[in-house]
């Protein structure tokens, strides 16, 4: 198959699908594996799902537009279709369900009924996983951000060429740097710099360059790929691991992702790099309160002091003037250190630093005699340069290992991820199987179709109704063809609408909502929705060249609603007689509903059969009783005659006599 044999694919399709997945072949490969995401992208959504519904009507030799063959029971197809999408948890399943049409193709039926019957299976054995499934998602790829505070420098026009060409510029900075000094002042603005050779001397922040690989340089390009999907990872993780523990399916290699994802996402792989991110926030506020506090008890220190001047330093005094300081610095040096001293214990217990990290504090907060105490600036500015420092080696040492580790599983994740959206599409069918207590019909030769217990999907706790035409042994009526008379508000219009469900599911190879069902595989179903009013001349030709695909020989499955009224009583008769005769010829099933039942068959050539939706009566309160499955071979009492009898019951006199009379008319023309 090539893309130009795929109905609807013409060359700017065809160009685009190429140009989107580097081949034809590949674009092939997507279509046949239903691919949605990637169609999308390539081509949109509306198209990629008639692409994949024209590719699959194409190998199993079905039109998709085919079966249905009016467009009222292409509507009933789309409500269906809705109804079973609902269950979806991902716009992938959505997609994947708006491609599935009901055919006369036995090869797809029968695929899509062992996918149904897998589809179930999963449903009841993986319980509700609707949480995780809604997290499902396709992974994002975006642009990596830039990465501030990190550079490379190439000791070398050759090296600078080299770094650009692999596109190394897109994430950092890049720098020609061929001398000494040129390095020291280019990483003196970075907290890491990575040089491309020899640096000549050892600089602090400075690494010689062991690989060019991407992971090594930005790690942070590998690794935001994870972060930007962490939910939808994790919660694909959590799946996984749940249908490799319930036996339903096995993951290659979900352990050792799920061990790399672990080590990404703990925060406790990080601690070394959030106590320095800790200490950068607080350091400079801890020096300032310390250096108030200190300064506040040396002031209130000294104010309680006094400086004793002796004999001998009297008289140098006297002769040298500055002698008063190195006394007054002798005498107060004590109490000097005392204060400095009890400032850096302070600021050291508040950061909680460790071992040799309280040195750090002896150039910030100087020991030197004089009022008010001064933080060294210069030394806080380095030292935080160097926490900066620390940081970014560490942090970048652990995005290294980390992105090395992750590099390969890019591939893996994706697979992971749409096998799990696959795996929503199986997961919606049987959710909307068990929600509706759908069952799987059993396929027949004989043209017929037959259910027990039918539930109308759009009716709210409908009841359940039995019935069948053809020789499908759900009853001994072996007629294709019938007439359906009975009550308005009956359920005749209702029924027609569950036939025509129960066929379009069946022939989509799905579930029916019946707790027993026969049918035959039709070629197509006509449905005919009820006619409101006598038609135009102009409209009734229309209706008359839709009817007259009646006539062909393949095998179908009719359902008309009250058609009587696309013309005058008699003719209408005429016409649905002949259309019946027509069925009984060419082997095809059909069910019209119709108030001219004796008219029919007083025109049919052939046998009709016609049965009725029975109105039981009124009950206490004068109010209709119905059952809603239809009574073979009878003719029901219609709307009238019952309200006529609840006239006779609720009125008495000469009101009541005339209704009587009328009611007896009625009677009186019963077979």
């Amino acid at each position: 198959m090539r893309l130009q044999d795929i109905p609807g694919v013409g060359p700017r399709l065809r160009e685009r699908l190429v140009s989107h997945f580097g081949s034809e072949e590949m674009a092939l490969r997507a279509v046949a594996n239903e691919d949605m995401e990637d169609l999308r992208a390539a081509i949109g959504e509306r198209q990629a799902i008639a692409t994949v519904r024209a590719a699959r009507g194409l190998r199993y030799r079905a039109s998709p537009e085919s079966f249905l063959a009016t467009d009222e029971a292409e509507g009933i197809y789309r409500a269906v279709l809705n109804r079973i999408a609902e269950h979806a948890n991902t716009a992938y399943a959505r997609m994947r369900i708006a491609t599935l049409f009901p055919s006369g193709s036995p090869e797809l039926i029968n695929d899509m009924r062992s996918i149904s019957l897998r589809s179930v299976d999963l449903r009841r054995r993986l319980g509700d996983v609707r949480e995780l499934l809604r997290r499902i998602k396709p992974l994002r790829r975006r642009e990596a951000q830039r990465i501030r505070g990190r550079a490379i420098v190439a000791r070398s026009p050759e090296e600078l060429a080299k770094a650009r060409s692999m596109g190394f510029e897109r994430l950092l900075d890049v720098h020609l740097a061929e001398s000494p000094g040129e390095l020291r002042d280019t990483a003196s603005g970075y907290d890491h710099v990575i040089v491309l050779g020899d640096p000549g001397a050892s600089l602090p922040g400075v690494e010689i360059a062991e690989r060019l690989d991407i992971w090594y340089i930005a790690p942070e390009a590998v690794l935001s790929f994870y972060t930007d999907n962490r939910d939808a990872l994790e919660a694909a993780i959590e799946l996984a691991a749940l249908l490799e523990e319930r036996e339903i399916e096995r993951f290659e290699g979900l352990e050792k992702l799920r061990d790399a994802l672990r080590r990404l996402f703990d925060d406790a792989d990080s601690s070394s790099i959030s106590r320095i991110d800790d200490l950068l926030r607080r350091l400079p506020q801890a020096i300032d309160s310390a250096i108030a506090r200190a300064n506040t008890e040396l002031r209130q220190r000294i104010e309680a002091s006094s400086v004793t001047l002796g004999g001998q330093d009297l008289l140098r005094a006297l002769g040298r003037g500055d002698l008063i300081r190195d006394v007054f610095e002798m005498q107060m040096q004590g109490i000097f250190k005392s204060v400095i001293s009890d400032a850096r214990a302070r600021v050291a217990a508040d950061l909680g630093l460790r071992g040799g990290e309280a040195l750090w504090l002896e150039e910030i907060i100087p020991q030197e005699i004089k009022y008010p105490i001064e933080i060294n600036h210069r030394a806080l500015r380095q030292l935080e340069l160097e926490l900066r420092r620390r940081r970014e080696s560490d942090a970048l040492s652990r995005r290294r290992e980390m992105a090395r580790s992750l590099m390969s599983m890019g591939a893996l994740a994706e697979d992971l991820m749409k096998r799990l959206m696959q795996l929503d599409f199986l997961y919606a069918i049987g959710s909307f199987a068990l929600s509706y207590d759908l069952t799987m019909p059993e396929l027949i030769e004989a043209a017929g179709i037959g259910f027990r217990d039918g539930r109308h999907l759009f009716i709210e706790n409908p009841e359940p109704v039995s019935y069948s035409l053809g020789a499908c042994g759900i009853s001994e009526h072996s007629e294709r063809a019938a007439i359906l008379s009975g009550v308005n508000s009956g359920g005749k219009t209702s029924l027609l609408e569950l036939i025509a469900q129960i066929a379009i599911l069946a022939h989509m190879g799905l579930p029916v909502p019946a707790s027993e069902c026969r049918i035959s595989i039709f070629e197509e179903l006509y449905f005919f929705a009820k006619s409101s009013g006598t038609l135009s001349a102009g409209a009734f030709e229309s209706t008359m060249r839709k009817l007259s695909a009646v006539a062909t020989e393949k095998q179908k499955l009719v359902l008309a609603d009250e058609m009587e009224a696309i013309t005058e009583p008699g003719a209408s008769a005429r016409i649905i007689a002949s259309i019946l005769d027509m069925i009984h010829e060419n082997g095809s099933v059909a069910l019209f509903v119709s108030h001219l039942a004796d008219e029919i068959r007083r025109f049919s050539r052939t046998a009709v059969r016609v049965d009725g939706i029975e109105a039981e009566g009124l009950d206490d309160e004068n109010n209709l009783m119905l059952s809603r499955s239809p009574r073979y071979n009878h003719l029901a009492r219609s709307t009238p005659e019952l309200i006529l009898d609840r006239l006779v019951r609720t009125t008495e006199g000469g009101e009541r006599i005339f209704y009587e009379s009328l009611l007896t008319r009625f009677r009186d023309t019963q077979p």
